[in-house]
């Protein structure tokens, strides 16, 4: 197997792991919002910010899938790569194992290393 093809599929591995993650956070903090809300308050974060992050998340989702504008793109990974390490403190803050939140910064890291290999780098940007 060559270098290319292990690149893409280390990279769509990766990003259907990100995917799925970032999909099932958007299910659960619309339909699941009770037990999410339970989640929140248990790790000491506001309810509030449960449905904004819904919706940030699934632009993350567009913005990651479409890969049309670079600076979009580079948002997405900082800020989801941010919130990968709150849900991990916030998990071991009390006393969880938070599999989900190291498997998900493994697959940001590979995602995010390969995107530009894989995919090729967006040439616009949306904020001049």
């Amino acid at each position: 197997m060559n270098s290319g093809k292990l690149q893409k599929i280390l990279y769509w591995l990766s990003t259907g792991v990100i995917f799925l993650l970032l999909g099932w956070s958007v299910f659960g903090y619309v339909f699941l919002h009770d037990m999410m809300a339970g989640f929140f308050i248990k790790f000491g974060y506001p309810t509030y910010i449960i449905y904004p992050l819904a919706g940030l998340k699934l632009l993350a989702l567009l913005i990651l899938i479409t890969n049309k504008y670079n600076n979009l793109k580079e948002m997405v990974y900082g800020a989801y790569f941010i919130n990968m390490l709150l849900a991990t403190s916030a998990h071991m803050s009390v006393g969880d194992t938070p599999y989900h939140a190291y498997l998900g910064l493994i697959a940001l890291i590979t995602s995010y290393a390969l995107s530009n290999k894989v995919r090729g780098k967006p040439v616009k940007n949306l904020f001049a």
